[in-house]
């Protein structure tokens, strides 16, 4: 696979996936270009038992991880999905958005081990073993940080609220 075609298959993925990790813009249009640069010099080693995105999403993982650890920033992030509902009441929109505001702001207070398999698994989409695979760590071990990252959310406050105001729907996702 070319570059160009890599770039215009996978670099909106690679960035967003970037940008849920380190919270930047900027920082992740560079954690973007090293995963683009790594995967130029090293593409010799992709053995193909993954799928290429596979493979540069664990390059990306790596290269977000290395930026978190030069840069310890905490800053929020703007914006990551938008609500995919078919045309509430402007009460219900305002409501919405603040659980969205809410919950963006605690999925990205967990800590990096809880918040990445949250981002991966719910956001990305990926499956429990994929993320071990990733992650280099059991399924066992992703299921339990699954499970102590709801637990997490669950018991904060701030969500417990916005809970009760959407009379028990803001759950079903989490």
């Amino acid at each position: 696979m070319e570059l160009e075609e890599i770039i215009e298959k996978h670099g909106e993925y690679l960035y967003h996936l970037s940008f849920l990790y380190v919270k930047d813009r900027q920082l992740a249009e560079e954690v973007t270009q090293d995963t683009l640069m790594k995967y130029i010099v090293h593409r010799t080693n992709f053995r193909g038992d993954s799928s290429i995105k596979t493979y540069l999403t664990r390059i990306l993982i790596n290269c977000c991880h290395d930026k978190l650890r030069k840069r310890k920033r905490k800053t929020i992030l703007n914006q990551i999905l938008f609500f995919r509902k078919s045309e509430p009441s402007i009460e219900k929109m305002y409501v919405q958005k603040e659980v969205y505001e809410t919950l963006k702001d605690s999925v990205l207070a967990l800590p990096l081990h809880y918040r990445e398999v949250i981002i991966l698994f719910y956001y990305e989409e990926f499956e429990v073993n994929e993320i071990a695979n990733l992650l280099d760590v059991s399924p066992n071990t992703i299921r339990t940080r699954l499970r102590r990252a709801r637990e997490l959310l669950k018991t904060n406050d701030s969500l417990e609220d916005m809970y009760d105001a959407l009379g028990g729907e803001f759950y079903e996702g989490i």
